[in-house]
């Protein structure tokens, strides 16, 4: 036998102790998911001491001298592995460079801090309290400012940078900083004008009281039909939503409003788009770094093109709006598709990002990413958190929040570590919006088979164009492979332009 047409012998252990890693990770996953929605307040110190046990195993796995010798081999005999091994390659290089600049002590603390900050995030929240957070929102910021140095100086690139590389693969901030800069150009002109336009609309549906479980007996139904495999998931509630675990056992959660259905609803799309991406991510590379997601401006052009690029269409509530009637026990006009469709699509100027429309939603996550350059460059301290997010709401939106819980506690991601994350949001919409206009020019009856309850065409093409390509490609190979183009602020705007202005979309 030709020994150029064998898969080296190296390369093939390299996947052995990958498959190890990625299960570690999902079992991590799954206690994270539990730590969220089931597990007692007063056990975060024992989940903290199980996450540190699996990442510091993980670290271990990734450090030792025989996954490093065997990256060696693998990579001199590079030529005798096909595209997908290749690709994985390459990416397993990326994680052991990442993963060999930390040290055990710093992931273990890191763990440790955030889960403990976790729970002291929910208890200032309820209590609207930001001081009961603060002093572990600062363990974790200055473990992860020590993180984003050591990567800094491994990488080449600036702390914060290294943060953002995190969850936007080769993503460079002079590239979201640019887009920011277009869409602030675009959108307080856009918001002004929609607003105006819409002012003499009739009033959004009545805000009834609708029980939980009713909100929750629609979201399973609409999930099912957009082809979530309840076999393999499940959805719960917690705080905040999110959606976590390894693919082939995704768990999903929202947060229910008694008195507004759009805040569950909204939340359950988003958080499916999350889910039938990782169902449909490649199975034969699943326990393969190049079978994982491609960062996370895809995933969350995912969740936001089923939130707010499907979910806030005519199509979509003519489809939805008799199952909501059935299901909710409502009926009457305000509840009539194109009412709930006005509710869904009416822009206003508000204080929560999690329940913000399309315009103004980009507003709330600049002042995350604002504040995230400003806390790693040393010029933010966190006492000062809610005091400067006050400020930059007022000049952002003209509005301020009352209070810490509808101000700088409305997100989790922070006591998670999940600093150089939110700029993935902005990136995502402007990708899904993108995505969405490719799939309609090769695929125009999917608006039609929306109204039907038929997701099938978009998700088909989505598979084919996104969830089967992994981390194969890059985020711009990707991209340009879908839509032809790399990134950019036109589709979204002619996409905003057609649905709120000219209501052609």
């Amino acid at each position: 036998m030709n020994p150029k047409i064998m898969t080296p012998r190296a390369y093939l252990k390299l996947e052995d102790l990958f498959k190890k890693i990625n299960v570690l990770h999902g079992i991590a996953a799954l206690l994270r998911w539990d730590a969220a929605v089931m597990m007692p307040k007063g056990s975060s110190f024992i989940r903290g001491d199980q996450l540190a046990v699996i990442d510091a195993e993980i670290h271990s796995l990734i450090n030792s001298k025989r996954l490093s010798f065997l990256l060696d081999r693998a990579e001199a005999h590079a030529g005798d592995l096909d595209d997908w091994q290749g690709a994985n390659l390459v990416i397993m290089r990326r994680l052991w460079v990442r993963a060999r600049a930390l040290p055990k002590r710093l992931i273990t603390a890191l763990n440790r801090a955030t889960v403990t900050a976790d729970q002291r995030w929910r208890e200032a929240k309820e209590s609207n309290n930001f001081k009961r957070l603060a002093p572990a929102l600062e363990k974790v910021v200055n473990l992860t400012r020590e993180k984003a140095e050591i990567l800094s100086l491994k990488m080449g690139v600036t702390p914060y940078e290294a943060l953002l590389d995190e969850y936007d693969p080769y993503r460079r901030s002079e590239e979201v900083e640019t887009l920011f800069k277009e869409l602030h150009h675009l959108l307080p002109p856009m918001i002004y004008r929609v607003i105006e336009r819409q002012a003499d609309w009739s009033p959004p549906p009545a805000h009834l009281f609708i029980p939980k479980v009713r909100q929750q007996h629609l979201a399973r139904k609409i999930m099912k039909t957009m082809g979530f495999p309840f076999n393999n998931g499940r959805l719960d509630e917690s705080p905040h939503p999110f959606t976590e675990g390894p693919p082939g056992d995704i768990r999903m959660t929202t947060c229910y409003d008694p008195n507004d259905i759009m805040k569950g609803l909204m939340g359950v799309l988003h958080e499916t788009g999350h889910a039938l991406y990782d169902f449909g991510l490649p199975h034969q590379w699943i326990h393969q770094p190049v079978g994982r997601d491609m960062g996370m401006t895809i995933h969350e052009s995912q969740a936001l093109l089923m939130e707010m690029v499907v979910g806030r269409t005519r199509g979509f509530f003519i489809f939805a709006a008799p199952l909501i009637s059935r299901i909710l026990g409502v009926s009457g006009e305000t509840w009539s598709a194109e009412s709930l469709y006005r509710q869904a699509t009416r822009v206003k100027r508000s204080l929560i990002r999690m329940d913000a429309d399309e315009l103004t939603y980009l507003e709330h996550v600049s002042v995350r990413f604002q504040m995230e350059k400003e806390i790693f460059t040393g010029h933010l301290k966190v006492r000062q958190i809610p005091e400067a997010w006050n400020e930059l709401m007022k000049a952002g939106l003209g509005i301020s929040p009352q209070n810490d819980a509808e101000g700088c506690l409305q997100d989790s991601h922070w006591p998670h570590g999940y600093f150089g994350y939110f700029s993935t949001y902005a990136l995502g919409l402007l990708t899904a919006a993108q995505l969405y206009q490719s799939a309609l020019q090769a695929c125009p009856e999917i608006p039609r088979e929306i109204q039907t309850g038929n997701f099938r065409p978009l998700v088909d093409w989505l598979t084919d164009n996104i969830y089967s390509w992994g981390a194969r490609k890059r985020f711009t190979e990707l991209l340009k492979n879908a839509t032809g183009r790399g990134l950019s602020i036109d589709p979204f705007k002619s996409y905003l332009e057609a649905k709120y202005l000219t209501d052609t979309c």
